[in-house]
C-alpha cells in the first residue's frame, strides 16, 4: 500500500471513529489527510469502498493484536488475557465503542458488504473465545457468556465511561462462574 493510500485510510478511520461514518465526507478526509481528491479517488473509488477498507484494516489489526495477546496461553489463562485486552482497549483515549457495530447501525439493510465485514469480525472474536473453551466443562455456555459480557461492556463503557470497579467486578464474576462450571458434577453440567 502506498504512503498516500495508507494516510487516507488512517485518517478516514480516525475521523469515522471520532465522529461517524455518515457525518464524515470525502472532503474532510481529503483535507485532514493532506491528499488531493484525485489521489483519494485513485485508491478508493468511492466512500463506500473506503469504509470497507477501513473496517477490513481495523479488523486485521484487531485480530493481530488480540491473537498476539493470547499466544502461548490456553483455556482460562487465555480467556483472562482476552478479557484484560478488552479492558485495556476500553481505557484507551480513542475508545468510542465498536466501529463495526456503528458501521452496521449507519448502513442500510441492503449494504451486505459492510454487514458481512462486521459479522465476520464478531464471528472471529466468538471463535477465538470458543477455541479456548473447547476443553472446559460447559464450553459453549462459557463462550456465549463471555462473548455477551464483552459486548455488553463495550456498550456500557461507551455510554457511561470506563469504570474500574465495574470492570473488576465483571471480571471476577465471569471467572467465578467459569470456575464453578469446572467444579460441578456431571449431573449439574447437563443443565443448559
Amino acid at each position: 500500500m502506498s504512503k498516500s493510500a495508507d494516510k487516507i485510510l488512517k485518517t478516514a478511520e480516525q475521523l469515522f471513529n471520532q465522529q461517524s461514518f455518515s457525518g464524515v465526507g470525502v472532503d474532510l478526509i481529503r483535507d485532514e489527510s493532506g491528499c488531493s481528491k484525485t489521489t483519494l479517488y485513485t485508491y478508493y473509488s468511492n466512500k463506500h469502498q473506503l469504509v470497507q477498507s477501513v473496517l477490513q484494516a481495523r479488523d486485521q489489526r484487531f485480530r493481530k493484536s488480540l491473537q498476539a495477546a493470547v499466544d502461548g496461553l490456553q483455556g482460562v489463562d487465555a480467556l483472562k488475557k482476552i478479557y484484560d485486552w478488552h479492558i485495556q482497549w476500553f481505557q484507551s483515549d480513542h475508545f468510542k465503542g465498536c466501529l463495526f457495530v456503528r458501521a452496521v447501525g449507519e448502513s442500510s439493510p441492503d449494504d451486505h458488504s459492510i454487514i458481512a465485514i462486521a459479522q465476520q469480525h464478531k464471528q472471529w472474536v466468538r471463535s477465538l473465545i470458543q477455541t479456548q473453551t473447547l476443553k472446559l466443562k460447559r464450553g459453549q455456555a462459557i463462550t456465549q457468556l463471555m462473548y455477551l459480557q464483552l459486548e455488553g461492556l463495550i456498550n456500557q463503557f461507551l455510554v457511561e465511561g470506563f469504570q474500574a470497579q465495574t470492570a473488576a467486578m465483571s471480571r471476577a464474576l465471569i471467572f467465578d462462574v467459569i470456575e464453578s462450571f469446572q467444579t460441578q458434577t456431571e449431573d449439574q453440567n447437563q443443565m443448559p
